[in-house]
């Protein structure tokens, strides 16, 4: 099959000119090397069309660099010392630094094989015919150590770098000149030196300025784009209408970190995110199941309490995770000592409240919503989970907790608010609002045992921690184990004893959640 024809040669050079209006100089560049037509289209020295094109290139798209070109080159020679990159003479990579004072972008090897120091200057070529440094002042020049900046012999101090083809040229200048017009030649030269330096160091302040403007502005694109990767992490749904990844697990993905700290300042498209997503699925998944083995195993040694009030917790925590960021959620399960000394009356419902985004979704509110879960502790499959072999240190997996337990907890939690005669009378005292404060609650077992404490007056909190923090040391708090004295409620007292952190707060609403505080 034969090629198809190249449309470059038959465009019309009005219509090349319009596309090169939209250009950047990056783009022009490449374009000049597509074939020989639009390399001599973009070439001309002598167009004042070419010269505009790049002029107006580079002022729409890169307006730091106010200059014009220096002296003796033209605007395309411009645009290719400030954007092209590598070295000029042996083309090693990444090399962007611009000697202004030379216009050359070049290496450091490179650049101490073409310079000469001041002081090697008038020992090998002004000291042997005496002739004086002041021809050099018509020259450009950087300052630059040879070697390390902590060596202090002459040999190794900064110094005034020449261009060698300069030093040379000024002079065989010089030593062709009459004695008599050497002088006023060297008061040219100084006035043409002092301006070609105060031009230097112009263009290398405006270059610095470009150069750290452009780098805060790919340091927003990389931002953008890796929020938008996080964005699009934390949006994915899986087919319960769960996230599918948790973040704490994607933090450990290696394609996650990757491109995190890529220094692409492109835009992450949709083509971009299909590969991406299916590469963190794996990795996920696979760090999830080493995971999952790892507490699997960790839990065989919990007690049977224990691994029940682990299983409960584990289901609150799959609730929040569909209503909050997972940074809030993180804010409920950590640093719980902070900001709670003023908080008298805070309940579950104060740190249940529904995210209010735009990327909470109807799926995921339809399973459960915030203003459920403070009925989880009183529904019967919350008490009594529906474990794996009657097993509490055996993990659920996914598809049972998602697909039927979460549900089936949604309905009675549901029933609960909309029917409240189905609670028990400790579930109604609580969640009555106002009650479970108020020293209206007794300890079941202190009045069965006649003991002498047995008409004390708790409210729900306080009653909990003596049942389990007194010669009681219950694992497992039940209802039968409180008496509700609802008589007593007019002339009951706010209790004093509040909740210090997060902890505290569940078990103060009927979560029991007291052994596993400190795993």
């Amino acid at each position: 099959m034969a090629a198809e024809p190249c449309f470059a040669p038959i465009v019309p050079p009005e219509i090349f000119i319009n596309i090169c209006q939209d250009l950047p100089p990056a783009d022009l560049l490449s374009l000049a090397r597509v074939c020989k037509k639009f390399y001599g289209y973009l070439s001309s020295t002598y167009s004042t069309t070419t010269q505009e094109i790049w002029r107006n290139s580079r002022i729409k798209f890169i307006p730091q660099i106010e200059m014009s070109p220096p002296e003796g080159m033209d605007e395309r020679l411009y645009a290719k010392l400030l954007f092209e990159r590598g070295c000029q003479f042996c083309g090693k990579s990444r090399v962007r630094r611009v000697y202004w004072a030379f216009l050359v972008r070049c290496c450091k090897p490179c650049l101490e094989e073409r310079t000469m120091r001041l002081d090697q200057i008038r020992r090998d070529l002004l000291s042997q015919n005496s002739i004086p440094d002041d021809i050099l002042s018509g020259l450009t020049h950087t300052t630059s150590y040879y070697k390390w900046g902590w060596d202090r012999s002459p040999k190794n101090r900064p110094a005034n770098l020449y261009w060698i083809e300069d030093v040379r040229k000024s002079y065989s200048e010089y030593i062709q000149l009459p004695v008599e017009a050497r002088k006023a030649w060297l008061i040219s030269k100084r006035k043409e030196g002092h301006r070609r330096m105060e031009d230097v160091a112009k263009r290398e302040i405006e270059h610095e300025n470009a150069y750290w403007s452009k780098t805060e502005n790919n340091e927003k694109k990389r931002e953008e784009r890796a929020s938008s990767i996080e964005n699009l992490i934390r949006k994915d749904k899986n087919e319960y209408g769960f996230p599918r990844f948790k973040m704490t697990v994607v933090e450990q993905c290696m394609i996650y970190n990757k491109a995190m700290m890529s220094s692409s300042t492109h835009p992450f498209t949709e083509r971009a995110w299909i590969g991406f997503r299916n590469k963190l699925i794996t990795e996920h998944d696979k760090i999830v199941s080493a995971h999952r083995v790892q507490r699997q195993a960790t839990e065989r040694r919990f007690s049977y309490y224990v691994a029940l009030q682990t299983r409960q917790m584990d289901v609150v925590k799959t609730c929040f995770e569909l209503l909050r960021p997972e940074t809030e959620i993180r804010n409920i399960y950590s640093n719980g000592n902070s900001n709670n000394n003023n908080n008298n009356t805070q309940s579950l419902s104060t740190i249940s409240t529904p995210i209010s985004t735009s990327n909470s979704t109807s799926q995921s509110q339809s399973i459960f919503e915030s203003e459920l879960i403070k009925f989880l502790p009183w529904c019967h499959s919350f008490r009594e989970p529906p474990f794996v072999n009657n097993n509490p240190s055996t993990l659920w997996d996914d598809q049972f907790l998602m697909g039927t337990y979460i549900p089936l907890l949604r309905t009675e939690a549901l029933h609960l608010k909309n029917d409240p005669n189905d609670l028990t009378v400790i579930g109604r005292a609580v969640l009555d609002n106002g009650l479970s404060n108020k020293r209206i609650f007794r300890c079941k077992l202190c009045h069965d045992q006649q003991t002498d404490i047995k008409e004390q007056l708790y409210s729900f909190f306080e009653v909990r921690l003596h049942l389990i923090k007194s010669i009681h040391e219950v694992k497992y708090i039940y209802d039968y184990m409180i008496i509700v004295v609802p008589e007593v409620f007019e002339n009951s007292e706010n209790a004093q004893l509040i909740p210090r952190s997060k902890p505290e707060i569940f078990f103060a609403v009927g979560f029991n959640c007291n052994l596993i505080v400190n795993l």
